[in-house]
């Protein structure tokens, strides 16, 4: 496994997200906690194979060594950090198993979600859509990596379940985790715009089965990209 350390900036936008979400009380504060650093997941501040240092994170987050410690264990059961003996924490780089078990996750999420969904327009989602557009018009692969994210926590949140949109938010942070290997790939993003499209269509239209077989093929097809460049 290779380890990096985190991006120049990190610090910077790691503490935008502080700013962005205090803990209500020291009961909390390992969830906070978690919470931060899983979001700094989602928006790419920690890379895959960045050393998280203790003593860094402890005074950008304000909270004590041991609390740190538990939200790197909640971390860890989500798969999204690791353990290396004698040398600290790192932010994990998905493998093979990972990526199919990610997409299996993402498969049932959102396919419940599918389910649960009322036919009806969805202005939030068509939003996203449009947005997405606008960043491939900029050849923003950023951008549109980004309003991906937010299109697929959006599908899940129609199912209006608290619970299924905690697990989305862990399955989101892996899938930035993959997607940061995609940075090379500027068009990587581009072809999921339409297919987003035509999925939100099919939902608004009330064609759930036919909605739930074109996720499945989605996800697979993506599942195997991942697979074949790890």
């Amino acid at each position: 496994m290779n380890f990096s350390s985190p991006t120049t900036n990190a610090p910077m936008l790691l503490s935008e997200l502080v700013d962005a979400s205090t803990p209500t009380n020291h009961t909390h504060a390992p969830v906070w906690a978690a919470q931060v650093l899983r979001e700094a997941m989602i928006q790419g501040v920690l890379a895959p194979g960045a050393k998280l240092g203790e003593v860094q994170l402890t005074e950008q987050l304000g909270i004590s060594r041991n609390t740190l410690r538990q939200a790197f264990t909640a971390l860890e059961a989500e798969h999204l950090v690791t353990r290396v003996p004698n040398r600290g924490v790192f932010v994990v780089v998905p493998d093979a198993q990972q990526i199919q078990e990610l997409f299996t996750l993402r498969l049932a999420l959102e396919g419940a979600a599918i389910d649960l969904a009322p036919a009806r327009e969805h202005t939030k989602l068509r939003a996203i859509i449009t947005e997405s557009a606008a960043h491939r018009e900029r050849k923003s692969a950023a951008g549109m990596a980004a309003a991906n994210q937010n299109f697929h926590r959006g599908l899940v949140a129609l199912a209006g379940s608290p619970r299924l949109n905690a697990l989305m938010a862990h399955a989101l942070a892996e899938m930035r985790l993959l997607f940061h290997s995609m940075t090379t790939v500027p068009d990587f993003h581009a072809p999921f715009i339409d297919k987003n499209a035509h999925l939100l269509q099919l939902i608004e239209n009330g064609q759930k089965p036919q909605a739930r077989d074109y996720l499945h093929g989605y996800l697979e097809e993506s599942a195997a990209y991942f697979a074949g460049r790890v």
